[in-house]
């Protein structure tokens, strides 16, 4: 019944033998992916996967090593779809010679992040949150440093650590009471993790990194969180509606005391373009956009099927 599929992300085994069969049948097949497997650094748990073929594994004895390696079959699936949709623009150069691509942002749902509630607290909680693959964007970007300086000048603040990554939380050189470690949390329940910081981070560092979408900071918009991230392709977009900052311990730790210092003024700001753009981000508001690239991509793939 479908007009078009699409694959999320695993180009791997037999996802392939699928899109063969279901390509043999006259449908158009896409794929959707958002990170640069090429470029994982050896911190990121999948770089053994992706780079080496190491099945992932919680429990019990490995598996065999998968092979070809992910990383190889993945291109060879480029190389076999009917086209691919990535929310960064370098991404997208990264494998345009492989498969014709569509610069699809992330857009947010908006529903989950309405009437979320605002917890009392006390002093000011700079927050972050993500999966298992940042640990060189804080080592690399001179963040770390400058959070330490920032906990020792103002010591009413706190760093909040999301997603259970004990490897930065370990790193943060600050006092056990100025710094707070929590677990991953649903989708559903994100944006109340959200609510609960003064101030969000997004450092960057390396070409894994460049290659990520906006999410995270348009998150903090559509929340009215001011944010502070690193200088970089993914958020040069949003930079009238935050601080993006050189990466650099000194830059960071300026640009946190500002905010720091005249919270008001940026929770203002939060609150007035910043939060109308990213309503302007919601899924169903650019609906129409999502379709128009599929449908750019489906004429490709009518173009094959005419041409066997």
């Amino acid at each position: 019944w479908a007009d078009v599929i699409v694959v999320q992300r695993n180009l791997v085994g037999p996802v392939l033998t699928a899109i063969e069969r279901w390509q043999a049948r006259g449908k158009p097949v896409l794929v959707d992916f958002d990170d640069a497997y090429h470029l994982i650094p050896p911190s990121n748990p999948a770089y053994g996967y992706w780079r080496l073929g190491r099945p992932l594994v919680l429990e019990g004895p490995p598996p065999p090593p998968i092979y070809p390696p992910p990383l190889e079959q993945f291109r060879g699936g480029l190389r076999l779809v009917d086209g691919a949709t990535v929310p960064s623009r370098r991404l997208a150069a990264d494998y345009r010679d492989l498969t014709r691509i569509e610069l699809v942002p992330n857009y947010l749902d908006l529903a989950v992040y309405r009437d979320v509630p605002r917890p009392e607290r006390e002093g000011i909680v700079i927050g972050w949150g993500g999966s298992l693959s940042h640990v060189e964007s804080f080592k690399g970007s001179g963040l770390l440093p400058a959070l330490r300086r920032v906990c020792q000048a103002r010591p009413q603040v706190r760093v909040v650590i999301n997603g259970g990554d004990r490897r930065i939380f370990d790193q943060l050189p600050l006092p056990s009471h100025q710094k707070v470690l929590r677990p991953w949390v649903r989708f559903q329940d994100w944006p109340r993790e959200l609510a609960g910081y003064d101030i969000g981070l997004a450092p960057l560092h390396g070409a894994y990194d460049q290659r990520r979408s906006w999410i995270k900071v348009l998150e903090y918009m559509v929340m009215q969180v001011p944010w502070v991230a690193s200088e970089g392709a993914p958020y040069q977009d949003l930079r009238d509606f935050g601080l993006l900052v050189p990466n650099s311990a000194r830059a960071w730790e300026r640009a946190l005391l500002e905010v720091i210092d005249h919270l008001e003024d940026y929770r203002a700001r939060a609150r007035g373009e910043a939060y109308r753009f990213a309503l302007s981000q919601g899924v169903d508001e650019n609906v129409g956009r999502i379709v128009a690239a599929y449908e750019r991509l489906m004429a490709r793939s009518r173009q094959r099927v005419l041409s066997t």
